[in-house]
């Protein structure tokens, strides 16, 4: 008794089939960690999460030192270091300098 398939009893059988495998799906309780080491309570499992912690600083500390060496203050001159004097000339120079790119729009939009 076999029924043959068409395209119209496929999707008859699809408008069946995939609401009742969603209930299905949504019903059971499965947890991410289900089954994985993180997922137990004794010193194992404790002692390998702050492992996993530990190299996650690790890496974070890593990849902030590389992000900073290849990015130095942000890609600006650093005004914040020196005497009074220093930093004042340093942003009268920044200062002159954005008033000279403000000139040159003007002169283009012109």
């Amino acid at each position: 008794m076999l029924r043959i398939i068409s395209a119209s009893n496929r999707a008859l059988a699809q408008r069946i089939i995939r609401p009742a495998l969603t209930l299905t799906r949504a019903a059971s309780n499965t947890d991410s960690e289900a089954g994985s080491v993180a997922s137990g309570n004794d010193a194992f499992s404790k002692r390998e999460h702050a492992e996993e912690a530990r190299w996650a600083r690790r890496h974070d500390a890593e990849q902030i030192s590389k992000y900073q060496s290849e990015h130095p203050a942000g890609g600006r001159q650093s005004t914040t270091q020196g005497t009074p004097q220093q930093r004042l000339a340093a942003l009268e120079a920044e200062k002159q300098k954005i008033e000279q790119e403000i000139a040159q729009l003007k002169n283009q939009k012109n």
